[in-house]
This record gives structure tokens, sequence and C-alpha cells, in this order.
């Protein structure tokens, strides 16, 4: 392939400090790095969040007032303040402008008896007057125009930061490189790069920046399709590095599965079967797997990975599965302890919990062979972890593990076959951003016999109403969770701590075992909680969110969730799944606090009205945008600055079917027409490129 090198000129000038552009000393110097801007590309590339136009018009926001100056004085408030009042006189009568914080020389040195001066703000009455508080005063040349507002530090000054921006775009735009090829630009009309970023900083018109707030104009139509089309690009390269390699090639005995059906304690839903059949075409290639189960909360997906790891183990290969908790590792164990058993497959347990002497042993057998199955947390990822022959691996809630801490364990066998969990519902839309390097199966539906989960709302005030409620499910010998958000008492949050909470409950439910659970217990405290509440004669367990993901008491069928209102509504979902895993009516009760706010309103008003996961996660996209939807940056997904999930769905789609054409067409990026999409490619990705198959 032909050595395809950026302009390493513009690249070095583009990566000047911004302290090269005047002005900007070390005070101001740290107050961009505030903003994470460092260099001069940092400056170019920082847009304005809005625009405001400097016309006289009394429907803005803000306006500009024209007035002679007469004269001023002091003036003091009911209050006892003091503020500096200056008269004008315009041609429909007087309006003022006030300061709070002036001093000898300010404003006063600024305005001069009988000039004309044009006053920049939001007006309000004032002494049944039109009054400006702290006006910017702007010259005559500059009424008509639109100016750019960017994010500013505290105390940081605008105008300083405005002249960054100009001297930048003045000296350097120049170096930027075209970032998507001519045939791209051409097809969909868009800018060139350097127009494009010379009209979001300074779109001079007002159709312009109505056009851009409406996210319709060409220049900010282009920058969501590159950020969408690189994104694609990786994954979709991902994907081909996947299926490029060698995989495991299984084979499915038929024999084997009907020795599997034979211990299964229920038959699989519709919605398993198919799953199960994705997974299945995908071992029988000898290419690696890269499969993600999505599927509610109850759905199902842990028992069609314990049948497709006892098929690995039947091809003779080892298979490891991961979990985020402790917590989720031990339930998963337990579970397969009583499935694989009765298959004659060795399962262990690792995590941190587990004594040096008994790791040491637990990784002989490994490399031994002697253990098929191992389940466990980090731990599985440390270096000296190796394995005899690992095939198959499945991460359970997928997006706690980063990239490279799956890509170790891959590391740790040769090209395993790769199957993802979760069951955190992600929305179409996200879907096709997040994981276009992925084959999806979804699991939509529940097993038979459940019923689905009543949800009741109550205000903090109505708590009492609630342990009521609660007292007559637990007087029929049923268990309970009371779910709340932090350990102890902060003074920053009016939140209920699980503490103070745990010693309300026992008082109220005083012939209840009453227990507590916190993520700053040791894990063999938690352990043997948790060992209680399942099987023994606790009643009632009072927890911080330590119980989000897995924990399964069959048994518990209420679970009263307080300051709901400060949960997301995933996470919401995710507790509601504690309850209603048998065929016993379950009940969720959602405390919010008498103060809720309005979106806190609407994410209780969508648990009330959301059983599906699936819509619940539309729900909470749309209301609370993409954001960082797991909260978590461990997906590996970049920020989308100009990107909007849930609007820009069509752009995906044009994306997605640009880039497989490219790639279809020229699988390494190596025709003179995409040399600007790879030299692109190595300037976000330096040296990892070659991961991508294109280095």
């Amino acid at each position: 392939m032909p050595e395809r090198n950026n302009n390493q000129a513009a690249f070095s000038f583009l990566n000047y400090s911004i302290n090269n552009l005047s002005g900007i000393g070390d005070k101001f110097q740290s107050g961009f790095n505030r903003l994470k801007i460092y260099t001069v590309k940092d400056v170019i590339f920082s847009f304005p969040y809005r625009y405001e136009a400097l016309i006289p018009e009394t429907n803005n926001e803000k306006t500009i007032l024209t007035g002679t100056f007469i004269n001023s004085s002091i003036v003091r408030t009911h209050k006892g303040k003091s503020i500096y009042k200056a008269i004008f006189k315009a041609d429909n009568g007087y309006f003022s402008c006030l300061w709070v914080n002036f001093n000898a020389n300010y404003p006063s040195s600024l305005l001069h008896a009988g000039s004309l001066y044009y006053m920049y703000g939001t007006v309000i009455k004032f002494e049944n007057v039109p009054a400006i508080f702290h006006p910017e005063i702007i010259n005559k040349q500059d009424i008509g125009k639109i100016r750019s507002i960017y994010t500013m530090p505290a105390g940081f000054s605008i105008t300083v930061y405005r002249k960054a921006v100009k001297e930048a775009l003045n000296k350097y735009l120049n170096y930027i490189n075209e970032t998507l090829p001519k045939y791209i630009l051409d097809k969909y009309n868009f800018p060139n790069i350097k127009d494009a970023v010379k009209t979001l900083h300074y779109p001079e018109t007002k159709e312009n920046v109505e056009s851009i707030a409406a996210r319709k104009h060409p220049a900010y139509v282009r920058f969501i399709y590159e950020e969408l089309f690189y994104l694609q690009l990786v994954m979709q390269l991902k994907r081909k590095t996947y299926t490029k390699g060698i995989g495991i090639k299984y084979n499915i005995d038929k024999e084997y599965l009907e020795e599997i059906n034979k211990i299964m304690p229920f038959k699989l839903t519709k919605g398993q079967k198919k799953a199960l059949l994705d997974i299945f075409n995908d071992m029988v290639k000898n290419k690696q797997m890269n499969r993600l189960i999505q599927g509610d909360v109850g759905s199902g997906k842990t028992i069609i990975a314990f049948i497709s790891a006892a098929v690995a183990v039947h091809n003779g290969y080892q298979a490891v599965m991961l979990a985020p908790t402790e917590v989720l590792a031990e339930q998963h164990y337990n579970n397969a302890e009583k499935f694989f058993s009765r298959l004659n497959i060795n399962v262990c347990l690792l995590t941190g919990s587990v004594t040096k002497k008994n790791k040491e042993i637990m990784k002989e057998k490994l490399v031994n062979g002697e253990i098929d199955i191992i389940i466990g947390t980090h731990a599985l990822i440390e270096e000296d972890v190796e394995f005899q022959k690992l095939g198959f691996i499945i991460a359970d809630e997928q997006h706690r593990f980063g990239v490279h801490q799956r890509k170790i364990l891959i590391d740790k066998g040769y090209n395993p076959d790769i199957l993802l969990m979760t069951a955190t519902p992600i929305p179409r839309t996200l879907a096709m951003t997040l994981y276009g390097d992925l084959d999806v199966s979804v699991i939509d539906e529940m097993p038979p016999g459940r019923i689905p989960c009543i949800t009741k709302a109550y205000r903090a005030s109505q708590i009492t109403k609630a342990f009521d409620f609660v007292e007559e499910i637990l007087n029929d010998k049923k268990k309970g969770y009371f779910i709340y958000p932090l350990i102890d008492e902060s003074d920053k949050l009016e939140l209920k701590a699980a503490t103070q909470s745990y010693e309300e409950v026992k008082k109220y439910f005083s012939g209840k075992k009453v227990g507590l659970l916190h993520g700053k217990m040791k894990a063999d405290e938690k352990r043997q909680l948790l060992h209680d509440f399942k099987y023994g004669d606790m009643d009632i367990l009072v927890s911080t969110t330590v119980v989000e993901v897995g924990v399964d008491v069959p048994e518990a069928t209420v679970i009263l969730i307080e300051n709901a209102e400060r949960f997301g509504l995933s996470q919401l979902h995710q507790l509601r799944g504690r309850v209603g895993r048998n065929d016993i009516q379950s009940y969720c009760l959602l405390i919010a606090s008498d103060k809720i706010s309005e979106y806190g309103e609407k994410r209780i008003k969508a648990m009330l009205e959301f059983k599906d996961g699936f819509k619940l996660a539309e729900a909470d996209l749309e209301l609370r945008g993409q954001g960082d939807f797991f909260g978590t940056k461990q997906s590996g997904i970049p920020d989308l600055h100009f990107t909007d999930i849930i609007k820009d769905i069509k752009i995906i789609q044009k994306v997605r079917n640009d880039v497989t054409d490219i790639l279809e067409e020229d699988a390494d990026l190596s025709l003179k027409k995409n040399n600007i999409i790879y030299n692109r490619l190595k300037e976000m990705y330096k040296d990892s490129t070659s991961y991508f198959g294109i280095g």
C-alpha cells in the first residue's frame, strides 16, 4: 500500500499551544484548559453553543436601547444595596442603566453627558421605567450583527475568548485538512471543512442562525454526518477484523442438545430459541463470533449463555463468564453449578475474595484443563490467569467492562467466540450507533407464568401509607427490598440514607427481621446477608443500589424505592426487575420527594406507564438526551458533540449505507479517492489503525 502522509507542517501549526495566540498568558491559558482547550486546533473546533443578534427588537430576550446620557446618581434599594443609576433620554421617553458592581471609575468614566449610547442587555422595569442591569455598551457599527456565544469558565473574559477565535481562524484555518472525500461532499452538497467551520463561528445572517439552531444548515449537518461516519467506519472495520481471522468451528451435536433439554428447568420462549439459533449459526462458522444478547430484566439471557458454554465445552474448549460485581458472579456461579453438574461439567468461581491459596490451585487447574468453565469478576483479567484451551467468552452487563479489559481476556485464547449480554435495553437508534461492530439478538418476551409487576407512586409525605401497604404484603410470608440512594446522610442532598432508614424500617416493622446491605461492606458480610435474605428468615433487605444488577430472590415480591426521582429510568427498571421473578403478584413502590421537579415527575410517570424495558429506554433517551446513556464511559464510544441519536436516525441510516458501500469496494481504504478517509483515521487513532486492518 502506498505511503499516505498528512501535511506535517499543518499538523504542527494546529497543535501549537493556545499561548501562541496573542494575549493568552498563563492566567487565560488555565481558563481555556478548564474547557479542555489546549491547542490552536481545539480553539478552531470549539463552536458556539448559541448566537445572539444585536438588533433593537423588544421581542428578543436581549435588545438595544438607544439614548443620550443625561445624568447619574447612587440609589439605595429597600434592602440597603447601593446601585449606580444612569438616566438616558430616548426618542420615546427615558430609560435607565443600572450597575450593582461599580467603583469610582466604572462605569462613570465611560459615560459623558450629551453623548449618544447604544446599551445592550435584558430590559426590565425599574421604578416604572425601562432599565438594563449591567448593560453592554456597543458601537453603532455592531448593530445588526450576529454574535457567537461560547461556553465560558467562571470569571473568564468573553472578549479574550472571541479574540482568540478570530486570530486562530485568521492565521491557521487554511492549515485544516479536509476530512470527508469529495464524492461525499458532492453527494450531500456539504460545504468544505473550512467554510463549514467559518459558518458555525460566524453565521453572519439571521437566516443562517435559525438554520443552525434547527440543525438543518448544511454546515451543521456536515459535522453530524462526519461524526457518525468515522464512528461507524471504525465499527465496521472492527467487525471485518473479527470475520477476517479464522475462529473456532464448533460442531452442534443434536444428541447433546437433547441431553441438555432433559435437564432444563423450563421450556425456552420463542425469543430465547431465536437467540440460541443465532448463536449456533455463529458457532458453526470458522469466524469469531461477536454477538450481543439484549434482553429485558428476567427475560432468560443467562440460560442461553449456559447452553452455549456447554456446547463449547462439549467441543473440547473452556469457557469463561465475566460479571461486573462479586454479588452477580456468585449468583451466576450458584445457578451454573446446579445446571452444569448435571452435565458433568466442572465450574469454579474466581473473585477478589478468593484466598491466595485457592486462587493458585484454581489457576493450576485452569492451565491443566481440569476446570471447564470459570465464572468471576475483573480478577479473571489478571495476567497470570491462563487457560489450556479458552474458546468461549461471556461478558454479562457488558457495558460495565472497557474494550481494553475484554481484549485482554480475548488474548488468553485463540479467537474465542464472544457472547455479550445486557439487561439494559438499548433503544434501536442508539444500538445502531453503539453496536455497529456486533451482531445483535433481542429476547423480547418474558418466560411464561410471570405476572407483570404493579408499580405505584407515593410522595414522601405518604410514606406511612406506603409502609402500611408493604406490611399487608409481608404478612403473607413474602420478602421485600427497601432501596435508598446513599449510605450515610449527605448535607448537600436531601436524600434519605440507608443507615438512617434502616433504623426507621426496623422500628416500623418491629415484628420482621431486617438486614442492611451497602457497597462499603466487606464481601463476606454481603455474601452472608444475601444468603440470609434468599434462604433464611430475613424478611426485609434495606439496601443501596448494590442490588441493582442480577440479585435473584424469587420470594421477594415488593420493592420500595425512596427518592425514586433521583434514579435514571434504566436503573429504576433494573431495580423493579428484582421482584416478580415467580408466579406471584409483585409490587414496586416509588417514593418521590414532595418537591419533585417536572423532569422527575415525567420519569415517575414513565415508570407507571411502561413495563417494557425497551419502551422505557426510548422514554429515558428522550427525557435526558443521549448524554452518557449507561452512566459510564466504559463503552469506548467517543462523545458525540453534534449528533442527536433521536433526531438524526435518517442520517445514521445514510452513514451506515455509505460506509458499507465504501468498505465493500475498498476494504483497506487504499484507493486514491479514499486517501482523505485513511489519513483522518490515522490522525484519530494514531498507530492503532492496524487493529482495524488498514494500517
